[in-house]
């Protein structure tokens, strides 16, 4: 869904402000996320992806970003995150899901959990913006149909 997004977001809306934040911050605020808690290694005190050519883009939203990004650098930014889920995602089985996550007292289905709800918070989010500017999004891929 959020390739797709990158990939339907005309060009003057990609660096608008929008609801509050650059369109494409949400993109990366989102894979930040992605990047940070689907991974073995302990989240970073700094969000991932939040400096770039030594500008702070603020992946948090804290201010709007120092510069701006091309389609071309959140798709690596988006390659980078599914690469990194997928190798944490890799090889596990049922019983990992209920082991304890490596941060906070949760296990790891729960990790899972949380980051599909803020994926698809952000997903919405996009959306709406999209309806507001007569954007389709069409239909999705899924393993239904």
């Amino acid at each position: 869904m959020l390739e797709k997004i990158i990939e339907l977001c005309p060009d003057d809306l990609w660096n608008k402000k929008v609801s509050g934040f650059v369109f494409w911050q949400q993109l990366v605020h989102t894979f930040s996320g992605i990047y940070g808690w689907l991974r073995e290694e302990k989240p970073e005190i700094m969000p991932p992806f939040s400096i770039f050519n030594g500008k702070n883009i603020y992946a948090e939203f804290e201010h709007d970003p120092e510069i701006m990004l091309t389609k071309t650098e959140i798709k690596n930014v988006c390659n980078e995150t599914k690469e990194t889920a997928e190798k944490w995602l890799d090889g596990k089985d049922d019983e990992w899901l209920k082991m304890p996550f490596a941060v906070f007292k949760i296990n790891n289905f729960e990790n899972i959990e949380a980051q599909i709800r803020h994926i698809m918070y952000h997903v919405g989010h996009c959306e709406a913006i999209f309806r507001e500017n007569g954007i389709e999004t069409g239909e999705y891929l899924d393993y239904f149909g």
